[in-house]
């Protein structure tokens, strides 16, 4: 069978099974480009779920597709899908990821034109945070939980001169908003800042200048998780010594995969959501379990997958809760009725007038072999 065949039977089989499903949900979201690998794995894990809940009857006796878009990390294609979406039947929108994507269909009220909730935002910036938005729904903690961990853990161990790197979009620069407002209520300023392009060497060559002359006793880094592991590989073959971390976006497998296990030994990254090797939480066991059962043959567990897990088990929630005919409207009445919903071990606060579900931040190190210590 030639490729172009065998994608049409793929593309029919797709749409035979959205006709199918009795709920439909969409994800547009980037499985190509610099940050693929992050909707790649959230894809997987909103699949997982899915199929986890349609095996034991769906909601309702209703089962749940799933359309995705791959918006190749362009805005302008974001708002297009979420626009062609919102004359759909989908009710809902899941996972979103990217800082350039999400300002544009704030900025162009896209969200109020299409009515349609979006679960499990990516990233956490503050823009997307603040002010309340009725349509976003925040499942993990937000980047200034993030910030303010890591500064308080390190200026705890003495750590007190801090330089930022951030990727030039709309995430990294508020991150390094974000950062200098914590140091300042220390009384303290970065001791350098330095923007690096999300991709290419030559701005991550440049920024090794300016952390070098500022004597940084630590290097913050704001990043994608690819982009992140491609500083943590020149950094490393630069000689630089001050330690490196960064936010939950950058991915022990990532960073490990672009700059070596090696490389990566010792990287900090605060984390918004619990151990998944620890399985006396319930919500981790579940996710074990139905990752052998529904994910690609051979597939690990990751932290992405799981986050991705977690957003589409509080979205099958708030779908049973909407009722036996559920529409945008009454799903959205409905998560905002998930007040302190534990899924077991991790617990999703929302209200009508508060999306911003989890406030849960711990701290790891990239160990030997890639593996997490906490």
């Amino acid at each position: 069978m030639t490729s172009k065949k065998w994608l049409s039977v793929v593309a029919l089989a797709l749409f035979a099974a959205s006709a199918r499903a009795d709920l439909l949900v969409a994800q547009v979201v980037p499985m190509s480009g610099p940050i693929g690998v992050e909707g790649v794995a959230y894809n997987s894990g909103i699949r997982i779920a899915l199929a986890a809940a349609n095996a034991l009857g769906g909601v309702h006796g209703q089962k749940i597709a799933l359309e995705t878009r791959d918006d190749e990390y362009n805005p302008l294609r974001t708002v297009a899908e979420v626009q062609r979406l919102g004359r759909s039947e989908a009710l809902a929108l899941i996972m979103p990821v990217g800082s350039p994507a999400l300002t544009r269909l704030l900025a162009e009220k896209i969200l109020e034109g299409v009515g349609m909730p979006v679960i499990g935002v990516v990233p956490g910036a503050e823009p997307f945070r603040k002010p309340h938005h009725p349509h976003l729904y925040h499942v993990r903690a937000g980047d200034l939980d993030q910030y303010r961990k890591i500064i308080e853990h390190s200026l705890s161990v003495g750590l007190r001169r801090v330089a930022v790197v951030y990727v030039d979009i709309p995430f990294g620069k508020s991150g390094l908003a974000l950062v200098e407002g914590i140091l300042q209520q220390h009384g303290l300023a970065p001791a350098a800042r330095a923007a690096i392009g999300l991709t290419g060497p030559e701005s991550i060559a440049a920024s090794f200048a300016q952390i070098a002359s500022a004597n940084a006793d630590l290097v913050l880094l704001i990043s994608p998780a690819r982009r992140a592991g491609e500083f943590v590989a020149a950094a490393r073959d630069h000689g630089m010594r001050a330690p490196i971390n960064t936010l939950s976006y950058g991915n022990a497998d990532t960073i490990c995969a672009v700059a070596t296990p090696e490389k990566a030994r010792g990287v900090g990254l605060a984390q918004v959501f619990p151990n998944i090797r620890n399985r006396g939480l319930r919500i981790v066991r579940e996710y074990l379990d139905d990752l052998a059962r529904y994910g690609e043959q051979g597939a690990k567990p990751s932290l992405m997958q799981f986050e991705a897990y977690v957003a589409a088990r509080v979205l099958v929630e708030g779908l049973r809760r909407a009722g036996n005919a559920p529409n945008r409207a009454r799903l959205m009445r409905a998560l905002d009725g998930l007040r302190n919903f534990d899924l077991g071990g991790f617990v999703v606060d929302f209200s009508e007038s508060k999306h911003t579900g989890s406030s849960f931040v711990d701290l790891s190190i990239i160990g030997r072999e890639c593996q997490l210590v906490y």
